[in-house]
């Protein structure tokens, strides 16, 4: 380390095309002289078969949090995917505000960009990935991440598929702390990010999906840090689909003031194009 309410559903698209320009316009405002959420995990953003060609998703959630702060929060994702005979890209950009007493407080955002190269192995799949991400609540400033691996599906069948995946990466952290703190404001780590996903089909209309990572620095497996997104979707339209999340983050040297365990619930809502 180094310091340094039901509605119809011919309603509800339009509905959440509203929702989200609104919650974009107020992402943007948030961003705007701020600094640029720390550990994320991405795979729980995919598609589990993404159609041929260009095509995307995009969602918005409220959620209640508990850890390191307590707060009611709204939050806005865009995922696009570019699929081709041999390789998949996904970019993912997400943002959020925190609320309090109707005041803006806390806010995070984030840009990630992903090649898989899905025909050059027969069970596992090359990828390599990039990200930018920040996270107020928890005094991250800035984060960059760069990596590389492969993922595949170990199991799959009606009911469902069970995949995983492994990949080294590099990453930097810029921690808004003061010259007082024993945790170092800055931070470089090289680490082993492995990751189990799990979804199950539990009707035609929902899913039930989990995905955990386990992320240990390589020079030191002391320093670990755990994610946990579990998820139940269920479709309203073709297009439209509820969503209820539960998010879990664990990190072993959490930076000073901070709880190693944060939590977050969220509700909301899921547009496919």
């Amino acid at each position: 380390m180094t310091r340094a309410r039901v509605v119809p559903a011919s309603h509800a698209a339009a509905a959440a095309f509203r929702t989200t320009a609104l919650l974009a316009a107020l992402l943007s405002s948030a961003t705007e002289g701020g600094e640029l959420a720390a550990q994320v995990n991405v795979e729980a953003l995919r598609l589990e078969l993404p159609p041929p060609g260009r095509s995307g998703t995009v969602g918005a959630d409220v959620a209640a949090r508990a850890g390191n702060v307590d707060f009611v929060a709204v939050d806005l994702n865009v995922r696009l995917y570019d699929v081709r005979e041999t390789s998949t890209r996904l970019m993912v950009a997400t943002g959020g505000l925190g609320f309090l007493e109707r005041s803006r407080f806390a806010s995070s955002g984030l840009v990630h960009y992903r090649a898989t190269y899905t025909e050059m192995h027969r069970f596992l799949q090359p990828e390599w990935f990039g990200q930018a991400n920040y996270d107020r609540p928890i005094l991250l400033d800035f984060r960059v991440v760069a990596g590389a691996g492969a993922r595949g599906a170990f199991r799959s069948g009606t009911w469902g598929d069970v995949g995983g995946g492994s990949s080294l990466m590099v990453e930097q952290e810029w921690l808004a702390l003061p010259d007082t703190a024993v945790h170092p404001d800055r931070t470089l780590a090289l680490r082993w990010s492995s990751y189990l996903s799990l979804r199950v089909v539990a009707s035609g209309n929902t899913v039930i999906t989990s995905t955990s990572y386990v992320q240990p620095d390589v020079t030191d497996f002391g320093d670990v840090r755990v994610l946990e997104t579990a998820r139940l979707s269920t479709n309203i339209s073709e297009r439209l689909a509820l969503t209820v999340s539960l998010d879990m983050r664990y990190d072993s040297r959490p930076p000073d003031g901070l709880d190693a365990l944060d939590a977050r619930l969220r509700t909301g809502l899921m547009y496919a194009y």
